[in-house]
């Protein structure tokens, strides 16, 4: 099974922060196109998505054209909050597999309810943030995906050990779901995984361990956002770190069910 995580950062391909927020004129088709390229040059089985628009604009959907443009015909999203980037878009985090999806939930981050002023005066709020766990069966194997974006503390002048609550609610849901094929595909927005939710150390492993991202904005450049964590059940056969118009990697695992 080839697996894969990206955050494709709204599909804007720029990097943002609070005081350089711009609603965009202009949707970036050509960065949409690069998704469905992606997909389709790699033929991915299961691929999840974070910082991903469900609703651009009543013209573009891209959930429509991922599955009417790929082999990835299954989806479940969850979209939690309202896009600074496109009048009336949604985002949130999303998973599309070319096997049906038997069963899902979704849940929540905890938000803290951080505040913070831009240098414009504008005042924002930390986004709730989405989980999603999905089943899918492959030749009679069950195995759960769980695929998830933390909030970015740096952008509140916070880090994430100020408010490790936050990650409980999908700590829980590893442990909960630990005697699975389980797949876990996220985004953390740290670099300190195992020390914030220290209950899954040696119970799952991270396929990836190595820099995920690009230019971040907090000036931390290439550092480990993303993770692919699997457990005892499974085995990496292979690793794929893949350039694309987002700040973050594409991240890809071929993985063997032991």
């Amino acid at each position: 099974m080839k697996i894969a995580t990206w955050n494709i950062n709204e599909c804007v391909g720029i990097t943002t922060n609070l005081d350089n927020q711009e609603t965009a004129d202009v949707i970036n088709t050509k960065n949409i196109d690069e998704i469905i390229d992606k997909i389709n040059e790699y033929n991915f089985d299961v691929i999840c998505f974070q910082e991903y628009p469900t609703y651009i604009n009543e013209k573009i959907s891209l959930t429509d054209m991922i599955i009417n443009k790929t082999n990835l015909k299954y989806f479940v999203e969850n979209n939690t909050y309202n896009s600074f980037l496109f009048d009336g878009g949604k985002v949130g985090v999303s998973i599309f597999s070319k096997y049906e999806i038997k069963d899902s939930y979704k849940i929540l981050f905890f938000n803290p309810k951080l505040v913070k002023q831009s240098s414009n005066g504008d005042i924002y709020h930390s986004f709730d943030k989405g989980i999603i766990k999905a089943v899918i069966e492959i030749d009679g194997n069950d195995y759960t995906i769980i695929t998830g974006h933390a909030i970015a503390f740096a952008t509140f002048g916070k880090n994430e050990f100020d408010h490790p609550e936050s990650y409980k609610p999908l700590e829980n849901l590893i442990n909960e779901y630990i005697n699975d094929n389980l797949i876990v595909l996220w985004d953390f927005n740290s670099e300190k995984l195992f020390d914030l939710i220290p209950s899954v150390k040696g119970k799952v492993t991270d396929s990836i361990n190595g820099p995920t991202t690009k230019d971040y904005y907090e000036r931390r450049w290439e550092v480990q956002m993303d993770y692919i964590l699997i457990n005892d059940k499974l085995k990496k056969t292979d690793i794929y770190k893949i350039d694309n118009f987002s700040d973050h990697y594409i991240m890809a695992a071929k993985l063997l069910k032991i």
